[in-house]
């Protein structure tokens, strides 16, 4: 009863860091004006449109869950925007609470955890991921509750297979792989799903050389590269997107990851855009090619660490939920980063940072030192829900994110050509 009490406390923090999303308008200039409100949504329940809703490409993409979402919103209230930014809340709640449902699921294969332990961290994990400001985009814009869909049935679809490898029964299985599906429906960034699923295997002290394993992996590897390929041909049409030489791909890969970590840990600077720091066909600055050089760190420290699973665990949610996002394969997308592509990612780092909080509890037996822990974890939390409160507000409407975007411009123009200046300064020396 008192974990139920816990949790409903916690939506309801939820809701109140998030009030202020109810109030926004749809947004004309930033994509609502074509996800939102097109000839699928106003077509009505009609097996005609439901057929173009399933079949056709729409705005460089393929997501008819979404649509349908869009759809039922429409027959129902009009293009009242309340009720749509509305049900982006309820996703993200929804989301939320099958986050808790997961790493509860999760830990009770691990072992070493306490019953009561397992209960905390899972609760800790949803907490911080329902005020993260990351998460501000998936759920203050209309366009984006495609992340929420895909992350609901995703993290559905994950929680069937936790309980699949403890039954091993068929309709676990056939349930994980009918909400892979669902999941994809609404966003191509699904396809992961099976690299997390031998990730849990590992996790979870299966067999990986068992030939079972990888058979039973085999139909959603299949469905990974059709829908692949139906995520290749959607973004055809979606409009040129700067291509860059494999080499600087794989070097701004390595600032994208940095950028994801480093604004999970410490949300900073958050904004609607993250323009590519160069343009195709200019040299990367020197100091770019530190990040190649951090990741190799990294991953030598994991290799050392190798035997702790949950740091492994954690650190390979992160990069995998990432991977589709790092531009590695050059895509339809403008800009290097966006908030919306870490809501999944978010998970991984969360969950390590509050796994280290609990070990660090059972460890500590001096109370003065725990309790400066806990102090910073309070004062970490109400940073988090004072961001995300006050971010949400910048999505109000349409002239709000037109000012601060010609602002980020402005400031963008301006770094540009003090750096252009300041290289052509060097130069003449």
């Amino acid at each position: 009863m008192k974990r139920r009490i816990a949790f409903c406390l916690l939506l309801l923090v939820c809701v109140l860091v998030y009030f202020k999303v109810l109030q926004a308008d749809f947004l004309y200039y930033w994509d609502d004006q074509v996800i939102v409100m097109n000839q699928y949504t106003v077509g009505g329940w009609s097996w005609n449109n439901l057929w173009h809703i399933c079949t056709d490409f729409h705005a460089g993409q393929y997501a008819p869950v979404m649509e349908m979402n869009f759809l039922a919103l429409y027959t129902f209230f009009g293009y009242n925007p309340f009720w749509f930014h509305l049900a982006n809340l309820c996703w993200h709640l929804g989301c939320v609470c099958l986050t808790g449902l997961f790493i509860v699921e999760l830990l009770k294969t691990h072992g070493y955890f306490s019953n009561k332990e397992i209960h905390l961290i899972a609760f800790l994990t949803a907490f911080i991921f329902s005020i993260h400001p990351f998460n501000v985009e998936s759920v203050a814009w209309v366009s984006a509750v495609k992340i929420l869909i895909y992350s609901f049935f995703y993290l559905l679809a994950v929680i069937c297979y936790l309980r699949y490898i403890k039954t091993m029964k068929e309709k676990d299985y056939l349930l994980t792989l009918f909400l892979f599906a669902v999941s994809f429906l609404a966003k191509e960034q699904a396809v992961t799903l099976p690299l997390l699923l031998i990730l849990i295997d590992w996790f979870c002290h299966r067999n990986l050389k068992e030939k079972a394993l990888w058979v039973e992996k085999l139909p959603f590897f299949i469905l990974s590269l059709f829908f692949g390929i139906i995520t290749i041909l959607s973004q055809a049409g979606g409009g040129d997107a700067p291509v860059f030489p494999f080499g600087q791909r794989i070097v701004l890969a390595c600032y994208t990851l940095f950028e994801y970590l480093t604004k999970s840990l410490f949300p900073i600077g958050l904004n609607y855009l993250y323009p590519f720091p160069i343009l195709p066909g200019e040299s990367l600055p020197v100091r770019f090619w530190i990040y190649p050089l951090l990741v190799i760190c990294i991953i030598s420290w994991l290799w050392v660490n190798r035997k702790n699973k949950l740091l492994l665990f954690g650190a390979c949610f992160f990069v995998i939920h990432l991977l589709v996002a790092l531009n590695i394969i050059s895509t339809s997308r403008q800009a290097i980063v966006a908030d919306r592509y870490s809501y999944m990612s978010n998970i991984g780092i969360i969950f390590l940072v509050v796994v280290m909080l609990v070990w660090l509890k059972s460890k500590w037996r001096n109370k003065y030192k725990w309790k400066g822990i806990l102090v910073a974890f309070l004062m970490y939390s109400f940073y988090l829900g004072g961001y995300t409160y006050i971010y949400s507000t910048r999505w109000e409407n349409t002239e709000t994110v037109k000012l601060h975007i010609n602002e980020l411009l402005k400031e963008r123009e301006t770094e540009e050509k003090n750096q252009a200046q300041s290289e052509s300064v060097e130069s003449n020396y």
